[in-house]
């Protein structure tokens, strides 16, 4: 049976991240970002009733200061099913066009329905920010781009400036 409302708990108390072998419910500065969405102005494009963004606390930073990423994916539209347990991998993130980790889809149809799952089901419109935390220190100044490209889908493009 699949919920029918848009619960999707924005509030952080029921989002996790992978911390070495655990999963765990994510920290106060992530659920801040987190929160932010409703009002994010550079969020990904709608495709096929669906939208990607990526988000970080800040756009500067320094020299090996950690950058965490954000990701959300939104069903705008009914007739999606969306996989609100997580966390889950992160496929196609590219750092200044730099693939890091799995490919886009690999074999997948639907890159965003695990391939696994036993957990809460969405029909939508809903929102998901159960997916992975990426993490990036930065050794040299300089501005990054971070974007996320499962498949078809393309995320907003973060500009992530790093001074000395």
């Amino acid at each position: 049976m699949h919920d029918h409302n848009n619960s999707d708990d924005s509030s952080g108390s029921g989002l996790f991240v992978r911390k070495e072998t655990q999963i765990v419910i994510v920290d106060p500065e992530d659920t801040a970002v987190v929160r932010a969405y409703p009002d994010w102005s550079d969020k990904g494009s709608v495709v096929d009733g669906r939208r990607i963004t990526i988000m970080a606390k800040k756009q500067c930073y320094q020299v090996n200061e950690r950058v965490r990423i954000i990701h959300v994916l939104e069903a705008v539209i009914p007739g999606y099913e969306v996989y609100l347990m997580g966390p889950k991998a992160i496929m196609g993130e590219y750092v200044s066009g730099q693939l890091q980790g799995q490919e886009g889809v690999g074999g997948q149809s639907d890159p965003f329905k695990p391939e696994e799952y036993d957990g809460r089901v969405m029909d939508s419109p809903a929102t998901d920010f159960n997916f992975d935390i990426s993490e990036y220190l930065f050794t040299q100044p300089g501005v990054y781009t971070i974007s996320w490209q499962p498949g078809k889908w393309q995320s907003n493009i973060l500009k992530i400036e790093v001074l000395e």
